[in-house]
């Protein structure tokens, strides 16, 4: 509770006013930078506090947010913003439901809303001087191919170099991304409704970047979840002709993009992670990219 005394005055009077007394605070994760995540709850209800030092979720909520229509009822509602010398807060709705692990496997209604994101703002230019860029570099690969043995990098280095080329080739600013779409991100309110609440990777790229972080883990030996992933995608752009891709290729592209998420996670992770975490990652790493050799 004496976290709530860091709180700017206004933002503590709002609180008092809208809400009542203040019965308990708790802590979350969910702030990748410099900052905190908060649930404060009251008599009636609860709200989430994110303090940040890093604008780019602030600006979403209070730039981005308005110009969406379709989308906007998946993202949490914004109830209060507050800017003051290089600090940034926003009061949003607390979203009552996580999205369950029965539903973590290409979930329809999530691939859905993703592309009422996509379709809203194709082609729009997204309104922030900085965001976040999916990039796989050189150093990258050096980074990952280090980890292993000599023998296992040399084996390697040919397969990660051709993902990498395919990755470039994905990479392209269309629309609107949300760029960390991984299932814990979501959640559902009372009456059914999906909810994305982490904005902080907020992008302008491919949207195939976020049907592919949907998927839990790497993805499935024998392509069954991501041929769903792409067939509820395809089924809802229908024959627009803004996204006019086959299965397969949307399927290869979903595989590029999960690759990619391991390299990025390995490359800037290796040394901050559990050590068997970082194990079962490169050893998924060498099936996936084995996976993808035969799948091409």
């Amino acid at each position: 509770m004496e976290w709530i005394k860091e709180l700017p005055n206004g933002m503590q009077n709002y609180l008092r006013e809208s809400f009542g007394e203040i019965k308990e605070v708790q802590r979350l994760s969910g702030i990748k930078a410099n900052g905190g995540c908060f649930r404060f709850k009251f008599k009636d209800r609860s709200v989430i506090i994110k303090w940040m030092t890093n604008s780019q979720e602030y600006i979403f909520y209070t730039r981005c947010k308005p110009l969406l229509k379709d989308f906007s009822i998946h993202i949490p509602s914004l109830y209060l913003s507050y800017c003051n010398e290089g600090s940034y807060w926003i009061v949003i709705e607390d979203i009552p439901h996580i999205l369950p692990k029965e539903r973590w496997q290409g979930d329809d209604k999530v691939i859905e809303a993703l592309f009422k994101l996509h379709r809203e703002t194709w082609g729009k230019a997204l309104p922030l001087e900085e965001y976040y860029v999916p990039r796989w570099n050189d150093e990258m690969t050096e980074s990952v191919l280090k980890l292993y043995d000599d023998n296992t990098a040399t084996l390697l280095e040919p397969l990660l170099i051709e993902v990498q080329s395919q990755f470039q080739q994905i990479i392209r600013a269309v629309c609107w991304i949300n760029g960390d779409t991984n299932p814990t991100n979501w959640g559902i309110r009372e009456d059914g409704t999906v909810v994305l609440f982490d904005w902080e990777r907020i992008s302008m790229n491919n949207p195939t970047i976020d049907i592919s972080i949907t998927m839990p883990g790497l993805g499935t030996s024998d392509n069954s979840l991501e041929k769903a992933i792409a067939n509820s995608y395809l089924k809802h752009w229908g024959e627009n002709p803004c996204f006019s891709i086959s299965q397969h290729e949307l399927i290869k592209q979903i595989k590029v993009v999960k690759i990619w998420t391991a390299v990025e996670f390995l490359a800037y992770n290796w040394n901050t992670q559990p050590k068997d975490t970082i194990r079962w990652i490169m050893e998924e790493l060498i099936s996936k990219l084995y996976e993808f050799k035969k799948f091409i």
